[in-house]
């Protein structure tokens, strides 16, 4: 067990106020570690953070952060090493989702998810990297996802993908960069996961029979399945992994289902 133990160790998590940053956050916390959960919605971090820290008897800190600001991103990172002395652990999950029509779009959506998925990433990876850099050590997990360069997805989601894709280049390149320190550097390609990104299609009864349809497993992917591999990945147990995006789709990347009927 002592390889999925995180006791004392520090994860920094963005957008942690719900969704898979809120799962992820708790089950770091029950295998030990220290969590600062950050959210551009400070208010519901506190929130988070003082619910999880109470069910799960570990210190969760609720902070705000804007990733977009880099002023913020430096005053958060260098706030956590201020209280904790380090970071072991970063689960890089802001993210937003925009629909935009690649024939017809407004700029400001583009900007706006670019930002965001993209560039905000990229800044808090490079603060945090800094620390881990530093310490000889450190275990970095991009949330991407299936549309980032595993399965063309189409639906207007053309600029949300190229923006996760950009995260899968990321987390190669920056394997390949700070290995050398003993920072490892993955990400995860979540297919389609319960949470408030995905109320709208899982309220959609005719469109979620579709999801699942093409699901081999059969169903939507819980929070919790990706907070399971964010536990193994920042912990001993994935100690030679780096530079990998590992799918979370219940088999969707690599699973044709063939029924009775199929010749």
């Amino acid at each position: 067990m002592s390889l999925f133990g995180l006791e004392g160790r520090v994860a920094l998590l963005t957008g942690g106020a719900r969704g898979l940053g809120e799962a992820s956050a708790a089950a770091l916390a029950r295998l030990g570690a220290i969590v600062v959960l950050s959210d551009i919605d400070a208010a519901a971090a506190e929130e988070t953070a003082a619910r999880l820290s109470s069910e799960t008897g570990a210190e969760i800190v609720g902070r705000g952060c804007d990733v977009t600001d880099a002023a913020a991103v430096e005053s958060l990172v260098a706030a956590v090493v201020a209280d904790f002395s380090r970071i072991d652990i970063l689960v890089n999950n802001a993210g937003i989702h925009r629909r935009v029509d690649p024939l017809d779009y407004d700029p400001a959506d583009v900007e706006a998810i670019l930002d965001v998925n993209l560039r905000g990433a990229f800044q808090v990876a490079s603060r945090v990297g800094r620390v881990m850099v530093s310490q000889n050590g450190g275990s970095i997990i991009n949330v991407s996802a299936l549309g980032g360069g595993i399965a063309g997805l189409g639906r207007a989601g053309t600029i949300y993908c190229m923006t996760k894709g950009g995260l899968v280049s990321l987390t190669r390149e920056l394997a390949a960069e700070w290995g050398h320190a003993g920072v490892r550097v993955n990400a995860l390609a979540p297919g389609w996961i319960r949470t408030p990104m995905t109320t709208a299609l899982q309220n959609n009864p005719q469109r979620s029979a579709l999801v699942t349809g093409r699901v081999p497993l059969g169903r939507w992917g819980e929070a919790g399945d990706v907070a399971g591999a964010v536990a193994f990945l920042a912990g001993d147990a994935a100690a030679y992994i780096t530079g990998h995006t590992i799918p979370i789709d219940g088999g969707v990347a690599n699973v044709i289902q063939l029924d009775d009927n199929t010749p």
